[in-house]
């Protein structure tokens, strides 16, 4: 996690490993963005954040080992049950 990271110019400050229910994992990751004032969110696979990422891309990057998706990324109404 900490290569990905620094290939992308960030340091890996702070690891989470997120184990609860969607109605918890939504504020949960939220919070930890916020405390940490994070610029982005590091996965080892798309498949870690696929829950979350909405939540993630509202408040910082999201990185994967095969794309970034910046902050504020639209996620395509197919992806989202119509929602953006």
């Amino acid at each position: 996690m900490a290569e990905l990271a620094e290939r992308h110019g960030f340091r890996l400050a702070y690891t989470v490993e997120l184990v609860a229910g969607r109605m918890i994992s939504h504020p949960a990751m939220a919070q930890h963005i916020a405390e940490h004032d994070a610029a982005a969110v590091i996965v080892p696979s798309f498949e870690h954040a696929e829950a979350v990422r909405r939540t993630i891309t509202g408040a910082a990057a999201l990185i994967t080992p095969m794309r970034i998706y910046p902050r504020g990324h639209r996620w395509p109404a197919s992806e989202t049950g119509g929602r953006l």
